[in-house]
């Protein structure tokens, strides 16, 4: 019996684990009161209050006395589980309590949108994630509009709550989005709507096409209309004119594709070479090279002309030329020019002379067609020598007859 009762002694003497009381919810900004108790024969017991791994309060209560402490819930943070620790005044025999949870109500505040990617402006097909952020509010419901019109789910469009993903999006996905966030606190019905993003969804620019029209040239300066064609694309399109990697202008083309640029510059044989670059807001895209050169060159079909027959003049530059275009004839006792608007001339009956043509003051090279008469020089010496062949053969063939003859009477 002795030792039984000694054991019940040291047993009332340990320190049992603390129990803790509190509120489950709390309104922001109110103060509650959190109490530990634990039980134990020790005059003093030190408390402390902890929210999850954080230490909030300490003090130390004379048994049988309560620890009760005071808490400020100021924003959603202090929300969380909230346990007592307690251990006697020699500061051995920590015991811990169990959790107690708290949540902490407040009313909607401070929402925002994010999108991926940022700046939202994407090419069609891609993808386009929304997310809603709120600063403070418990207990929210999320709804999305976009251009004001109120937003559900659909095979193309998922919406979770705070998260709103278009996989493949396309031009009709351009437009205003908004998040409002709701909820309910003190009886009364929170409502927030974030700032509108506006998401932009475009065809990339295609690879632009170059040209170029030379405007006005003398020997000192000349003037070069450039043209940059992007056949694909949402407008604006920002074109960006280069000589040898050098950035000569841009243009921004709004209500039409082609983008034209005036270069001006010294007169010169050849140019350097040109490109031209496109870009929309994506990966930028450029043309093909062009080189101008100035030299004018001029064909006949057919080639060569037969004189007395109708044939066509063909005249051609490297750039784009809407005229004119200068023909030049010359003929035996006359000279005459004709100007055309295309770079071709068909000529009813070839007459003999020189054809050429010129355009920007650059002079082609020449065609010449030959009289009718001279046409048939070659024949007549073809035959003069096939004549003069055959003299010479049968004179020889005379002589060696008579040669022959002659031996034979003076061998007999």
């Amino acid at each position: 019996m002795t030792g039984i009762h000694l054991y019940l002694l040291f047993l009332l003497g340990q320190l049992l684990n603390p129990t803790i009381q509190g509120p489950d919810r709390v309104n922001i900004n109110e103060t509650e009161t959190i109490s530990c108790n634990a039980t134990t024969e020790a005059r003093l017991i030190m408390y402390s209050l902890f929210r999850e791994m954080t230490l909030i309060q300490t003090k130390n209560v004379s048994t049988p006395d309560v620890a009760n402490f005071s808490v400020s819930f100021r924003s959603e943070s202090d929300a969380g589980a909230y346990k007592c620790k307690a251990y006697g005044g020699d500061g051995t025999g920590a015991k811990y309590s169990e959790s107690i949870k708290i949540a902490v109500l407040a009313p909607v505040l401070g929402v925002t949108t994010k999108s991926t990617p940022y700046p939202p402006v994407l090419k069609v097909q891609s993808k386009l994630s929304l997310s809603c952020f709120v600063k403070q509010g418990s207990n929210v419901t999320f709804q999305w509009y976009f251009d004001n019109q109120q937003l559900l789910p659909s095979p193309s469009v998922k919406i979770n709550q705070s998260s709103l993903v278009i996989d493949h999006v396309n031009l009709n996905n351009t437009g205003s989005y908004e998040c409002e966030v709701s909820n309910q606190f003190n009886m009364k019905t929170f409502r927030i709507t974030s700032n509108p993003t506006q998401v932009t969804v475009k065809v990339p620019a295609s690879n632009p096409e170059i040209s170029a029209t030379i405007t006005l040239m003398d020997k000192e300066k000349m003037f070069t209309v450039f043209s940059c064609l992007s056949r694909e694309g949402t407008l604006p399109i920002t074109y960006t004119l280069y000589r040898n990697e050098t950035i000569v202008s841009s243009y921004i083309a709004h209500g039409r594709r082609e983008g034209q640029l005036l270069v001006p510059g010294k007169y010169s044989d050849k140019l350097y070479n040109f490109k031209c670059k496109a870009v929309n807001g994506f990966q930028p895209k450029y043309s093909n090279a062009i080189n101008i050169d100035l030299a004018v060159k001029m064909t006949s079909d057919p080639d060569p002309p037969i004189p007395g027959h109708q044939f066509t003049l063909n005249c051609s530059v490297s750039y784009e030329h809407s005229g004119p275009y200068t023909w030049h004839f010359v003929h035996p006792g006359k000279n005459s020019t004709q100007n055309t608007t295309g770079n071709q001339l068909t000529v009813a009956k070839t007459e003999a002379g020189r054809y050429y043509c010129s355009v920007n003051k650059q002079t082609s090279n020449w065609i010449e067609v030959p009289g009718q008469d001279s046409s048939l020089q070659p024949v007549t010496i073809a035959v003069s020598i096939t004549a003069t062949v055959l003299l010479v053969l049968t004179i020889g063939l005379i002589c060696y007859c008579v040669a022959n003859k002659a031996h034979r009477f003076n061998v007999s």
